[in-house]
């Protein structure tokens, strides 16, 4: 069994360059930290037109990261699949009861590329408040695992290909599933990370049962733990829906502090906090991005986190199974 990384990195503090891009408000007022009201997500960091006030540290982020011909050339893999062009709608519809088309669309999505897949109903509240609702009833969120020993270099330059490479993976499989459903006579669109522009795809995971928030701020699935990417399929196709999967992570978070002992910066909070109107698992902006951006890469959280360690999360999932049942939960 692989053991726990023990980052070496000394005390954190943001570069004086950094410091002098920071906007004067806070990424946590915009994520709404501490709001007791419920309202939509508000984008921060990653959008294609700048069109955040903390644009000018994502493009030194990207300017940063040109000196490196890997990244690079990691980067140009997922530019190509956002690039592919969506097929035509076929102008007859192909029929099938939802439950056909439900089980074609997940054995479709495996077989593209995809390592797990869910369905759910598209949630308004998803939509970034500063773009317009999306087209599309059903949303087909996919999960794609990541290398671990990659991961586990963070923040080596190693961890940001595999990221961009997973990311490239997840828009791929997502342009050609959507597209797939297009020539069958049926709206579909995908959504590709980091750059999602209008749509928050972790509440959207969750409630298609791939996994569960973790402490660290990413979801933890049952099998690849916090170490995978996610891409989405938005469609009017008539397919049926999963359900939460409550397999004891956000249980097992409550007591591990491996993620916040990790973490250079110190942004894993140990307890839940209050996010427009819902008590989550929050990660601190303001001290995790100016890391993330000094480093070029991060990503330790997910691969200290427990279950994203091979041979590590059956156990767990075990463990947690009679923890749940005692519980009563």
């Amino acid at each position: 069994m692989p053991s726990v990384k023990q980052n070496p990195l000394p005390a954190y503090a943001p570069s004086p360059k950094v410091t002098k891009l920071w906007p004067d408000i806070s990424g946590n007022t915009i994520n709404g930290l501490g709001d007791t009201g419920k309202g939509p997500p508000r984008p921060v960091f990653w959008r294609t037109d700048g069109s955040t006030p903390h644009a000018p540290v994502m493009y030194h982020f990207y300017q940063r990261s040109k000196e490196n011909p890997a990244v690079m050339e990691a980067r140009k893999y997922r530019d190509q699949t956002a690039a592919i062009e969506d097929s035509d709608i076929a102008p007859q519809p192909e029929q099938k009861p939802a439950s056909e088309w439900t089980a074609e669309i997940k054995r479709l999505a495996l077989e593209i590329g995809a390592d797990d897949v869910g369905i759910t109903a598209y949630q308004s509240g998803w939509t970034f408040e500063d773009r317009p609702q999306p087209e599309g009833k059903w949303a087909i969120v996919m999960a794609f695992a990541q290398d671990y020993e990659a991961m586990n270099k963070a923040p080596d330059a190693a961890a940001y290909i595999e990221v961009m490479h997973q990311y490239g993976r997840a828009g791929d499989t997502a342009k050609h599933l959507a597209n797939r459903i297009r020539e069958r006579g049926h709206f579909a669109a995908a959504k590709t990370g980091p750059m999602t522009e209008d749509v928050l795809m972790i509440p959207a995971a969750i409630e298609a049962g791939l996994g569960e928030l973790g402490k660290h701020g990413s979801m933890i699935h049952k099998a690849f733990g916090a170490n995978f990417r996610l891409s989405v399929v938005l469609t009017d196709l008539p397919l049926e829906t999963g359900a939460p999967d409550i397999f004891g992570a956000d249980m097992f978070c409550a007591n591990c502090q491996v993620c916040a002992n990790a973490c250079p910066p110190g942004a894993i909070a140990a307890d839940k906090q209050m996010v427009r109107g819902e008590t989550k698992w929050y990660v601190d902006f303001d001290a995790c991005v100016p890391y993330f951006v000094d480093f070029e890469t991060c990503g330790i959280c997910l691969a200290v986190c427990p279950w994203s360690r091979p041979g590590v999360a059956q156990n767990l999932l075990q463990k947690m199974a009679r923890r749940l049942e005692a519980s009563g939960a």
